[in-house]
């Protein structure tokens, strides 16, 4: 082994942190529904190899997610890691806590660590979902689809399934996401909308924001010069695709000419000022000036909603064409590291508890992240309005596409939406900016 890798070993062994001894009697079991098909007990054989009294089971983290960093959700977190210690007192559960991306991060260190030092890798991994698909070409993480009940499986929202698929194979559960929605102060509407839209709630329409006593804010500028996901949920709930039959990157003209009409028309109307979204390049920036009473209507992350709204404001998906509420999910999977089948079943017994219902429930509340399954969703501690609108949005959401699609598209629609929003182009030719940059 290279010093430089042993140092690195090293250095994260000292971050680990232990929540306690963790027992694996048969009768013992998360409360909730369980999310993992049941594991029998293991069985001792003549043959089978001496095992120490007490197990551990290494689980790695991301950054966000550190259960002792002070964190919204940490405390929960910590605390059912340590109800767990008391339900399976022969289990040890060490927790690692990595940064996200880059060098030094989990996906490197697991590669780094598979060839360097494999004895120190985890069991189960929670990754930034955009990874999972990369740490399952590695053969980093094994497959899930063995483990899963029935039930479970049928019981994840669409985009959790695809969010942890890879190929056919599921090798993720979705622990929490984040998506956007649209904020706006109740006092602006006496009704959402005119009708009801879906189910036994309503959405705010193109219409309502284009004629609204108040300045609709959105982060127009972008991150990474790629356009901000207001615009983009409304390109695809315009009807709009990214990708063609072949899965290339690809942008209809059509779709985006009346993506760009909306915004004219609320250019027009003075609901959007072109200075000010322009000077915005995340949702959390839109936020915390909503917070500060800057516009009636804001896109704006649902995390920061939840842990930060009051009862002055109310949330909806963000206004689209036909009033689909079409929504983009970041977030993160929880994967099965370990490829022996012993240690596999102890480290499903774990699994199973953070995905057991109530449990996914409490801290997906706490943290403000969105649950990947209904039964988590439907403990959620909010009204029943709240809870229908929430049920929509996630039915209908789609996991951020591939990473070359967005890439791509993302920034040739960018170069559109600043083309108008700076009073370059009309419509017309901002619609025309964004195919032209992408097929150069």
């Amino acid at each position: 082994m290279r010093p430089r890798n042993l140092l690195s070993l090293l250095a994260v062994l000292m971050l680990i942190g232990c929540t306690g001894t963790i027992d694996v009697p048969a009768t013992a079991s998360p409360t909730g529904s369980s999310a993992i098909r049941p594991t029998p007990p293991v069985t001792p054989t003549a043959t089978a190899e001496p095992q120490p009294m007490i197990v551990t089971l290494r689980l790695w983290l991301p950054e966000e997610l550190n259960p002792y960093g002070g964190r919204p959700g940490s405390v929960v977190l910590a605390q059912q890691l340590a109800d767990f210690s008391r339900a399976y007192p022969d289990l040890q559960v060490e927790v690692i806590v990595r940064k996200t991306h880059g060098r030094g991060g989990l996906l490197d260190f697991l590669r780094t660590a598979r060839l360097a030092a494999p004895s120190v890798l985890p069991d189960l991994v929670v990754l930034d979902a955009a990874d999972l698909a990369a740490a399952s070409g590695s053969d980093l993480v094994q497959p899930l689809d063995d483990l899963l009940s029935p039930a479970a499986a049928m019981d994840r929202f669409p985009f959790a399934i695809a969010m942890g698929q890879v190929q056919t194979r599921t090798m993720g559960l979705v622990l929490g996401v984040d998506t956007q929605y649209l904020a706006y102060r109740t006092s602006l509407f006496d009704s959402p909308v005119d009708e009801p839209a879906i189910g036994a709630f309503n959405m705010i329409s193109w219409t309502q924001v284009i004629s609204a006593p108040s300045q609709f804010v959105f982060p127009a500028a972008g991150v990474d010069r790629r356009v901000n996901d207001a615009t983009l949920i409304q390109y695809l709930g315009a009807g709009g695709q990214l990708a063609d039959a072949e899965g290339k990157p690809q942008i209809d003209r059509a779709v985006m000419l009346r993506v760009m009409k909306f915004y004219s028309e609320c250019v027009d109307t003075g609901v959007i000022s072109p200075a000010l979204v322009l000077d915005l390049s995340a949702e959390g920036q839109a936020w915390e000036l909503f917070k500060e009473g800057v516009g009636g209507l804001a896109v704006v992350p649902a995390t920061r909603y939840w842990r930060e709204a009051d009862e002055t404001m109310a949330f909806a998906p963000v206004p689209t064409q036909d009033r689909t509420p079409v929504s983009i999910v970041r977030g993160w999977t929880i994967s099965m590291v370990s490829a022996s089948p012993s240690r596999q079943r102890l480290a499903v017994l774990l699994l199973d508890w953070l995905m057991a219902h109530d449990h996914n429930a409490e801290w997906s509340r706490a943290s403000g992240y969105l649950p990947g399954t209904r039964g988590a969703l439907q403990l959620w501690d909010v009204s029943s309005a709240e809870r229908a609108m929430m049920f929509a949005i996630l039915e209908n959401a789609r996991p951020l596409p591939q990473n070359e699609v967005t890439s791509l598209a993302g920034i040739a629609m960018q170069e559109g939406v600043v083309a108008f929003l700076s009073g370059r182009a009309t419509p017309e030719e901002a619609a025309g900016i964004a195919v032209e940059t992408l097929t150069r």
